[in-house]
């Protein structure tokens, strides 16, 4: 697969060039050797379901809040005017030269109904912001073509370059009174994700196998029904 690398100048060595699962650039300072190793970036991902008024599921908005390390040094590099606050054209340009390149990673977002997994063709409606050092990436990915009232909903990243965490209370809903959803959060052991725990930050590596010195983790999904 692409992994969308963007070359940064030498001269600006105080950055250095990861990998852009998330980002063309990556700007990390000083990182200490102790954080080289997977995962190298951690996520809390929320999830609110969106239904229309006839009660038919229309989508879903993703909402990602990264770590402190990771958002301190994007919001340094982001905020061109540092007013603690991302602009609609800063905004923009992180989604055209930053998030766009997740598409190479089916945005970390996998659908399944029964064996059959797909990803989102694309996103829309995407935002970022920041908040008490804390920034945040707001899309939505269109669900409406979904059948039935069951789906699995999981975001991870199989190279495990990046780590998602679901907290309590992360799903929430938006819907008539005539729609009484539920979910729970569950371990997918069909679905292993193998990665190399001391690989460096510029490893993008996929391994579809489990060899000497990789380790293991499954992916958890919301399973929705409605």
């Amino acid at each position: 697969m692409n992994s969308g690398f963007l070359k940064i100048t030498r001269k600006n060595n105080i950055f250095r060039t990861i990998r852009s699962l998330l980002f063309s650039v990556l700007l990390f300072t000083g990182i200490p050797a102790a954080l080289h190793a997977h995962p190298h970036v951690f996520i809390k991902n929320s999830v609110q379901f969106v239904w229309n008024d006839d009660g038919n599921l229309e989508g879903a908005y993703l909402t990602w809040d990264f770590d402190r390390f990771f958002s301190a040094d994007i919001i340094k590099w982001l905020d061109a005017d540092h007013d603690g606050s991302f602009s609609a054209a800063e905004s923009e340009e992180v989604y055209n030269h930053a998030f766009i390149n997740l598409r190479h990673y089916y945005y970390y977002t996998f659908l399944r109904q029964g064996t059959k997994r797909t990803n989102p063709p694309a996103v829309t409606k995407f935002k970022a912001t920041q908040k008490d050092g804390i920034m945040t990436y707001r899309f939505y990915i269109d669900l409406s073509k979904y059948p039935g009232r069951d789906l699995y909903l999981a975001v991870y990243d199989y190279t495990y370059f990046c780590d998602v965490e679901y907290p309590e209370n992360c799903v929430t809903f938006a819907c008539p009174d005539s729609i009484k959803p539920s979910c729970k959060i569950v371990e997918n052991k069909q679905y292993p994700v193998y990665y190399d725990p001391l690989s460096p930050a510029t490893d993008t590596r996929i391994y579809y196998k489990w060899a000497p010195g990789l380790q293991t983790y499954y992916p958890m999904e919301i399973h929705l029904t409605w």
